[in-house]
């Protein structure tokens, strides 16, 4: 009785961690065919705009994104945008499909001088990317270079 109690016990160890390893099988080749890019990154009256592109095969799920825009004169400049899904936009990216992202969401951008633009983009299903871009400010005018 000991004998067959025991080998069910390794049986049962043994499917969980069949399931285990095929669904960890399964999220990395889905996280392998998605991929995103960040692109066009724009300046305009008073706000900072982003294009998000899904050049993966499958759909990019639960995307996040955050635009941050710092500097000007005695550093006076910093807007923090996120975005998460939302009913407008909602999360989900189909393969080739673009989705933009605009900083007039946070607050206008208003000062002058040089500012800096970080962004990020990810899925819960594709890698976190980051991009770079500088700009200068003249009012409200945002000028990417």
């Amino acid at each position: 009785m000991k004998n067959t109690k025991t080998k069910l016990v390794l049986l049962a160890i043994s499917v969980m961690f069949i399931l285990i390893t095929g669904i960890q099988s399964i999220n990395a080749q889905n996280m392998s065919d998605t991929e995103l890019k960040i692109s066009n990154v724009k300046g305009g009256f008073g706000s900072v705009s982003i294009d998000i592109e899904n050049i993966g095969e499958v759909n990019a799920e639960n995307i996040t994104s955050t635009i941050v825009a710092t500097g000007g004169f005695l550093e006076k400049i910093n807007i923090y945008h996120e975005c998460s899904g939302c009913s407008s936009c909602g999360t989900i990216l189909e393969p080739g499909a673009i989705k933009t992202e605009n900083t007039l969401e946070a607050g206008l951008i208003l000062g002058i001088g040089p500012i800096e633009i970080n962004i990020t983009a990810g899925a819960s299903n594709a890698d976190t990317i980051t991009s770079n871009a500088n700009g200068f400010v003249i009012g409200f005018f945002v000028i990417i270079q």
